[in-house]
Protein backbone atom coordinates (compact mmCIF):
# COMPACT_ATOMS: atom_id res chain seq x y z
CA UNK A 1 0.00 0.00 0.00
CA UNK A 2 3.06 2.14 1.11
CA UNK A 3 4.22 1.80 -2.62
CA UNK A 4 0.87 2.33 -4.48
CA UNK A 5 0.93 6.31 -3.04
CA UNK A 6 4.38 6.88 -4.59
CA UNK A 7 3.24 9.74 -7.15
CA UNK A 8 5.95 11.10 -10.32
CA UNK A 9 4.45 13.98 -12.60
CA UNK A 10 6.41 14.82 -16.34
CA UNK A 11 5.56 15.37 -19.61
CA UNK A 12 5.74 12.38 -21.95
CA UNK A 13 7.68 12.92 -25.40
CA UNK A 14 4.56 14.53 -27.06
CA UNK A 15 4.26 17.43 -24.36
CA UNK A 16 1.62 15.90 -22.44
CA UNK A 17 1.52 15.56 -18.93
CA UNK A 18 1.61 12.26 -17.61
CA UNK A 19 0.96 10.58 -13.71
CA UNK A 20 3.01 7.46 -12.64
CA UNK A 21 2.40 5.65 -9.65
CA UNK A 22 3.81 2.69 -7.68
CA UNK A 23 7.41 1.22 -8.59
CA UNK A 24 7.38 3.18 -11.58
CA UNK A 25 7.09 6.60 -10.16
CA UNK A 26 9.84 5.44 -6.96
CA UNK A 27 12.30 4.84 -9.95
CA UNK A 28 11.28 7.72 -12.15
CA UNK A 29 12.09 10.00 -8.87
CA UNK A 30 15.12 8.33 -9.08
CA UNK A 31 16.55 9.35 -11.46
CA UNK A 32 15.02 13.14 -11.54
CA UNK A 33 16.60 13.55 -7.86
CA UNK A 34 20.31 11.37 -8.15
CA UNK A 35 22.12 14.61 -9.03
CA UNK A 36 20.56 15.76 -5.70
CA UNK A 37 22.12 13.64 -3.87
CA UNK A 38 24.34 13.06 -1.11
CA UNK A 39 25.45 15.29 1.10
CA UNK A 40 23.57 18.86 1.15
CA UNK A 41 27.19 21.11 0.82
CA UNK A 42 26.05 25.10 0.99
CA UNK A 43 27.72 25.15 -2.25
CA UNK A 44 24.84 22.93 -3.01
CA UNK A 45 22.40 24.89 -1.84
CA UNK A 46 23.50 27.68 -3.60
CA UNK A 47 23.44 26.36 -7.27
CA UNK A 48 19.70 25.28 -6.53
CA UNK A 49 19.00 28.39 -5.61
CA UNK A 50 20.63 30.27 -8.30
CA UNK A 51 18.90 27.64 -10.73
CA UNK A 52 15.64 28.87 -9.00
CA UNK A 53 16.50 32.51 -9.17
CA UNK A 54 17.29 32.10 -12.92
CA UNK A 55 13.71 31.00 -13.80
CA UNK A 56 11.57 33.57 -11.66
CA UNK A 57 13.74 36.38 -13.26
CA UNK A 58 12.42 34.89 -16.76
CA UNK A 59 8.69 33.66 -15.69
CA UNK A 60 8.04 34.91 -11.97
CA UNK A 61 7.00 32.81 -8.78
CA UNK A 62 3.51 31.54 -9.54
CA UNK A 63 4.05 28.06 -10.84
CA UNK A 64 1.28 28.05 -13.39
CA UNK A 65 3.51 30.80 -15.06
CA UNK A 66 6.17 28.48 -15.71
CA UNK A 67 5.96 26.32 -18.43
CA UNK A 68 6.03 22.62 -17.57
CA UNK A 69 8.76 21.67 -19.61
CA UNK A 70 10.92 24.34 -17.69
CA UNK A 71 9.45 23.30 -14.29
CA UNK A 72 10.15 19.62 -14.63
CA UNK A 73 13.59 20.35 -16.27
CA UNK A 74 14.51 22.73 -13.34
CA UNK A 75 12.96 23.10 -10.54
CA UNK A 76 11.36 19.94 -9.67
CA UNK A 77 14.78 18.35 -9.62
CA UNK A 78 15.72 20.62 -6.29
CA UNK A 79 12.34 20.92 -4.80
CA UNK A 80 13.67 19.10 -1.93
CA UNK A 81 16.44 21.56 -1.49
CA UNK A 82 13.75 24.59 -2.14
CA UNK A 83 11.50 23.26 0.57
CA UNK A 84 13.96 22.72 3.06
CA UNK A 85 15.97 25.70 3.38
CA UNK A 86 12.31 27.56 2.60
CA UNK A 87 11.18 26.19 6.39
CA UNK A 88 14.24 28.27 8.07
CA UNK A 89 14.16 31.37 6.65
CA UNK A 90 10.63 33.18 8.10
CA UNK A 91 9.16 36.45 8.89
CA UNK A 92 10.21 37.39 12.37
CA UNK A 93 7.25 39.20 12.73
CA UNK A 94 4.44 36.55 11.75
CA UNK A 95 6.68 32.94 11.61
CA UNK A 96 5.45 32.23 8.46
CA UNK A 97 8.36 31.46 5.82
CA UNK A 98 9.48 33.97 3.33
CA UNK A 99 9.12 33.51 -0.54
CA UNK A 100 11.64 31.40 -1.83
CA UNK A 101 12.15 34.49 -4.42
CA UNK A 102 13.47 36.88 -1.38
CA UNK A 103 16.03 34.21 0.20
CA UNK A 104 19.53 35.06 -2.41
CA UNK A 105 21.74 31.73 -3.36
CA UNK A 106 24.37 33.42 -0.87
CA UNK A 107 21.38 33.59 2.12
CA UNK A 108 20.55 29.99 1.05
CA UNK A 109 24.36 29.07 1.23
CA UNK A 110 24.35 29.92 5.10
CA UNK A 111 21.29 27.29 5.84
CA UNK A 112 22.85 25.39 8.74
CA UNK A 113 23.65 28.44 10.70
CA UNK A 114 20.14 30.15 9.80
CA UNK A 115 18.37 26.51 11.08
CA UNK A 116 20.11 26.85 14.45
CA UNK A 117 18.85 30.49 14.88
CA UNK A 118 15.64 29.68 13.88
CA UNK A 119 15.52 26.73 15.70
CA UNK A 120 16.83 28.51 19.15
CA UNK A 121 13.90 31.11 18.45
CA UNK A 122 11.14 28.70 17.80
CA UNK A 123 12.18 27.25 21.04
CA UNK A 124 12.75 30.42 23.18
CA UNK A 125 8.79 31.17 21.80
CA UNK A 126 7.53 28.16 22.36
CA UNK A 127 8.67 27.38 25.87
CA UNK A 128 9.67 30.54 27.30
CA UNK A 129 7.74 28.85 30.81
CA UNK A 130 10.55 26.52 30.46
CA UNK A 131 13.83 26.99 29.89
CA UNK A 132 15.11 23.68 30.89
CA UNK A 133 13.22 21.72 27.92
CA UNK A 134 14.86 24.42 25.67
CA UNK A 135 18.12 23.85 27.17
CA UNK A 136 17.76 20.18 26.62
CA UNK A 137 16.44 20.47 23.39
CA UNK A 138 19.57 22.82 22.09
CA UNK A 139 21.61 20.34 23.75
CA UNK A 140 20.42 17.29 21.74
CA UNK A 141 20.58 19.71 18.58
CA UNK A 142 24.64 19.89 19.08
CA UNK A 143 25.09 16.08 18.09
CA UNK A 144 23.24 16.84 14.68
CA UNK A 145 25.62 16.26 11.79
CA UNK A 146 26.02 18.86 9.31
CA UNK A 147 26.09 18.97 5.68
CA UNK A 148 22.28 16.74 5.70
CA UNK A 149 22.62 13.57 3.71
CA UNK A 150 19.81 13.02 0.77
CA UNK A 151 18.73 10.18 -1.43
CA UNK A 152 15.48 9.49 -2.47
CA UNK A 153 13.60 7.15 -0.99
CA UNK A 154 12.02 6.23 2.37
CA UNK A 155 12.14 9.76 3.66
CA UNK A 156 10.11 10.87 1.10
CA UNK A 157 7.32 8.40 1.57
CA UNK A 158 4.56 7.72 4.32
CA UNK A 159 6.32 4.69 5.39
CA UNK A 160 6.69 5.71 8.98
CA UNK A 161 3.55 6.68 9.61
CA UNK A 162 2.19 3.67 8.05
CA UNK A 163 4.36 1.55 9.62
CA UNK A 164 3.24 3.09 12.94
CA UNK A 165 -0.39 2.26 11.66
CA UNK A 166 0.67 -1.18 11.05
CA UNK A 167 2.08 -1.93 14.93
CA UNK A 168 -1.57 -0.33 15.80
CA UNK A 169 -3.28 -3.25 13.83
CA UNK A 170 -1.03 -5.82 15.67
CA UNK A 171 -1.45 -4.35 19.01
CA UNK A 172 -5.25 -4.72 18.04
CA UNK A 173 -4.93 -8.03 16.61
CA UNK A 174 -2.86 -9.73 19.39
CA UNK A 175 -5.01 -8.00 22.12
CA UNK A 176 -8.11 -10.39 20.50
CA UNK A 177 -5.85 -13.35 20.71
CA UNK A 178 -4.68 -12.68 24.22
CA UNK A 179 -8.24 -11.73 25.96
CA UNK A 180 -9.58 -15.82 25.99
CA UNK A 181 -5.76 -16.90 27.59
CA UNK A 182 -7.33 -17.32 31.12
CA UNK A 183 -11.00 -16.24 31.00
CA UNK A 184 -12.20 -18.81 28.49
CA UNK A 185 -10.93 -21.62 30.59
CA UNK A 186 -12.51 -19.51 34.02
CA UNK A 187 -16.08 -19.37 31.75
CA UNK A 188 -16.11 -23.16 30.49
CA UNK A 189 -14.88 -24.34 33.73
CA UNK A 190 -11.44 -26.40 32.25
CA UNK A 191 -9.67 -23.96 34.55
CA UNK A 192 -10.81 -25.96 37.66
CA UNK A 193 -9.88 -29.06 36.32
CA UNK A 194 -6.21 -27.48 35.41
CA UNK A 195 -5.33 -26.34 38.49
CA UNK A 196 -5.96 -29.06 40.64
CA UNK A 197 -2.94 -30.47 39.07
CA UNK A 198 0.32 -30.80 41.00
CA UNK A 199 1.59 -27.53 38.83
CA UNK A 200 -2.06 -25.98 38.14
CA UNK A 201 -1.53 -22.76 39.88
CA UNK A 202 1.86 -20.50 39.63
CA UNK A 203 3.52 -22.66 37.29
CA UNK A 204 0.97 -22.88 34.81
CA UNK A 205 0.08 -19.20 34.69
CA UNK A 206 3.79 -18.83 34.24
CA UNK A 207 3.50 -21.11 30.61
CA UNK A 208 0.32 -19.96 29.58
CA UNK A 209 1.81 -16.63 29.98
CA UNK A 210 4.90 -17.09 28.39
CA UNK A 211 3.24 -18.99 25.75
CA UNK A 212 0.88 -15.98 24.41
CA UNK A 213 3.70 -13.66 24.75
CA UNK A 214 5.80 -15.90 22.60
CA UNK A 215 2.96 -16.46 19.93
CA UNK A 216 2.13 -12.80 19.57
CA UNK A 217 5.60 -11.58 19.79
CA UNK A 218 6.20 -14.00 16.76
CA UNK A 219 3.07 -12.50 14.93
CA UNK A 220 4.71 -8.75 15.59
CA UNK A 221 7.74 -9.96 14.08
CA UNK A 222 7.16 -11.72 11.11
CA UNK A 223 4.41 -8.97 10.23
CA UNK A 224 6.64 -6.14 10.78
CA UNK A 225 9.78 -7.64 8.98
CA UNK A 226 7.45 -8.49 5.70
CA UNK A 227 6.89 -4.53 6.29
CA UNK A 228 10.30 -3.52 6.27
CA UNK A 229 11.41 -6.26 3.53
CA UNK A 230 8.75 -4.52 1.11
CA UNK A 231 8.74 -0.98 1.47
CA UNK A 232 12.69 -0.10 2.24
CA UNK A 233 13.29 -2.47 -0.69
CA UNK A 234 11.27 -0.55 -3.15
CA UNK A 235 12.78 2.80 -2.29
CA UNK A 236 15.98 1.71 -1.48
CA UNK A 237 18.41 0.46 1.11
CA UNK A 238 20.46 3.43 0.50
CA UNK A 239 17.78 6.07 1.79
CA UNK A 240 17.69 5.24 5.27
CA UNK A 241 20.45 7.12 5.36
CA UNK A 242 18.78 10.41 5.05
CA UNK A 243 18.83 12.59 7.64
CA UNK A 244 15.80 13.23 9.37
CA UNK A 245 16.01 16.60 8.78
CA UNK A 246 15.35 16.48 5.15
CA UNK A 247 12.40 13.86 5.78
CA UNK A 248 10.41 16.02 8.41
CA UNK A 249 11.18 19.08 9.81
CA UNK A 250 14.62 20.77 8.96
CA UNK A 251 14.73 22.23 12.54
CA UNK A 252 13.81 18.98 14.23
CA UNK A 253 16.28 18.67 17.08
CA UNK A 254 16.77 14.77 16.67
CA UNK A 255 20.01 13.47 15.67
CA UNK A 256 18.95 10.68 13.92
CA UNK A 257 19.21 8.98 10.45
CA UNK A 258 15.57 7.71 8.72
CA UNK A 259 16.77 4.30 9.15
CA UNK A 260 17.67 5.32 12.98
CA UNK A 261 14.33 6.54 13.06
CA UNK A 262 12.50 3.92 12.07
CA UNK A 263 14.51 1.28 14.44
CA UNK A 264 13.19 3.10 17.31
CA UNK A 265 9.66 3.04 16.04
CA UNK A 266 9.85 -0.52 15.92
CA UNK A 267 11.48 -0.95 19.46
CA UNK A 268 9.15 1.47 21.16
CA UNK A 269 6.27 -0.31 19.52
CA UNK A 270 7.94 -3.66 20.43
CA UNK A 271 7.20 -2.36 24.11
CA UNK A 272 4.35 -1.15 24.06
CA UNK A 273 2.69 -4.23 22.09
CA UNK A 274 4.26 -6.22 24.93
CA UNK A 275 3.17 -3.70 27.71
CA UNK A 276 -0.22 -3.96 26.16
CA UNK A 277 -0.53 -7.84 26.04
CA UNK A 278 0.70 -8.17 29.37
CA UNK A 279 -2.11 -5.96 30.09
CA UNK A 280 -4.65 -7.83 28.25
CA UNK A 281 -3.33 -10.95 29.98
CA UNK A 282 -4.29 -9.41 33.42
CA UNK A 283 -7.60 -8.42 32.69
CA UNK A 284 -8.05 -11.98 31.36
CA UNK A 285 -6.72 -13.23 34.62
CA UNK A 286 -9.00 -11.05 36.51
CA UNK A 287 -12.73 -11.66 34.92
CA UNK A 288 -14.89 -14.85 33.63
CA UNK A 289 -16.19 -13.51 30.73
CA UNK A 290 -13.59 -13.53 27.86
CA UNK A 291 -16.20 -10.46 25.99
CA UNK A 292 -15.66 -8.21 29.29
CA UNK A 293 -12.22 -8.97 29.05
CA UNK A 294 -12.00 -8.02 25.28
CA UNK A 295 -14.57 -4.62 25.67
CA UNK A 296 -12.09 -3.56 28.40
CA UNK A 297 -8.58 -4.42 26.38
CA UNK A 298 -9.68 -2.85 23.25
CA UNK A 299 -11.26 0.40 25.13
CA UNK A 300 -7.82 0.62 26.83
CA UNK A 301 -5.96 0.47 23.45
CA UNK A 302 -7.93 3.35 22.34
CA UNK A 303 -7.94 5.29 25.09
CA UNK A 304 -4.62 7.12 24.56
CA UNK A 305 -6.01 7.70 20.52
CA UNK A 306 -9.60 9.42 22.05
CA UNK A 307 -7.29 11.68 24.53
CA UNK A 308 -5.35 12.62 21.58
CA UNK A 309 -8.04 13.71 19.50
CA UNK A 310 -10.52 14.82 21.83
CA UNK A 311 -8.43 16.07 25.23
CA UNK A 312 -8.10 19.27 26.34
CA UNK A 313 -3.92 19.22 25.70
CA UNK A 314 -3.70 19.43 29.65
CA UNK A 315 -0.35 18.45 31.22
CA UNK A 316 -2.08 15.36 33.51
CA UNK A 317 -3.99 14.48 30.50
CA UNK A 318 -0.36 14.36 28.55
CA UNK A 319 1.60 11.72 31.02
CA UNK A 320 -1.88 9.42 31.09
CA UNK A 321 -1.71 9.56 27.47
CA UNK A 322 1.85 8.36 27.22
CA UNK A 323 1.93 6.43 30.11
CA UNK A 324 -0.86 3.89 29.17
CA UNK A 325 0.12 0.89 28.36
CA UNK A 326 -0.59 1.40 24.03
CA UNK A 327 0.58 5.36 24.78
CA UNK A 328 2.90 4.51 22.18
CA UNK A 329 1.20 3.55 19.22
CA UNK A 330 -2.15 4.85 17.60
CA UNK A 331 -3.71 6.62 14.99
CA UNK A 332 -2.48 10.16 16.26
CA UNK A 333 -0.24 9.34 19.38
CA UNK A 334 2.42 7.14 18.87
CA UNK A 335 6.45 7.37 19.16
CA UNK A 336 6.87 8.27 15.70
CA UNK A 337 4.67 11.57 15.96
CA UNK A 338 6.33 12.47 19.80
CA UNK A 339 10.13 11.79 18.21
CA UNK A 340 9.28 14.00 15.28
CA UNK A 341 7.69 16.79 17.16
CA UNK A 342 8.77 19.27 19.72
CA UNK A 343 7.03 17.59 23.12
CA UNK A 344 8.06 18.21 26.85
CA UNK A 345 6.20 17.57 29.35
CA UNK A 346 7.23 19.14 32.67
CA UNK A 347 7.69 17.12 36.18
CA UNK A 348 8.49 19.67 38.77
CA UNK A 349 10.41 21.91 37.33
CA UNK A 350 12.26 19.69 35.28
CA UNK A 351 11.02 18.77 31.39
CA UNK A 352 11.35 15.51 30.53
CA UNK A 353 11.34 14.85 26.27
CA UNK A 354 7.94 12.72 25.55
CA UNK A 355 9.98 10.23 23.69
CA UNK A 356 12.01 8.78 26.65
CA UNK A 357 8.78 8.39 28.60
CA UNK A 358 7.09 6.06 26.04
CA UNK A 359 9.50 3.32 26.46
CA UNK A 360 10.37 3.49 29.67
CA UNK A 361 6.55 3.42 31.10
CA UNK A 362 6.24 0.77 28.58
CA UNK A 363 9.05 -1.48 29.60
CA UNK A 364 7.64 -1.22 33.69
CA UNK A 365 4.13 -1.39 33.11
CA UNK A 366 5.63 -4.96 31.10
CA UNK A 367 6.98 -6.62 33.42
CA UNK A 368 4.24 -5.21 36.39
CA UNK A 369 1.35 -6.53 34.56
CA UNK A 370 3.25 -9.86 34.09
CA UNK A 371 4.08 -10.61 37.45
CA UNK A 372 0.07 -8.98 38.65
CA UNK A 373 -1.42 -11.74 36.12
CA UNK A 374 0.40 -14.40 37.82
CA UNK A 375 -0.73 -13.61 41.76
CA UNK A 376 -4.08 -13.20 40.20
CA UNK A 377 -4.22 -15.73 38.64
CA UNK A 378 -2.59 -18.25 41.42
CA UNK A 379 -5.24 -16.34 43.99
CA UNK A 380 -8.25 -17.38 41.22
CA UNK A 381 -10.59 -19.26 43.58
CA UNK A 382 -10.98 -22.69 41.99
CA UNK A 383 -11.04 -26.28 43.55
Amino acid sequence: MVISFARHWNLDENGREVRLTGRDAIQANQEMLKPIEGELTPEKIRTAFATYHAVYETYGAKIEDIPKDIYYQKIAPINPILNGVREVYVDSSTGIPVPLYEISPEEAANFYEQRTERLSDYLSQEYKDSPDAARQALAINEKVKAPFYYIYGVGDSDTSEYLTMCIFLLVMLCTVIAAPIFSADYQSGADDILRCTRHGRRRLAVVKLSSAILLTTAIFAVCITAFILISHAAFGWESLKTTLQLAFSAISFVPLTVGEANMLVVFSGLLSFLATVCFTLFLSSLFKNPITVLGLAIGGCLLPTILSFAGSGAAFENWLRLCLPSGGVGLRNSFFFELTDFNFLSLGSFAIWTPYIIPVASGIESVLFFSLTIRSYSRHEGC
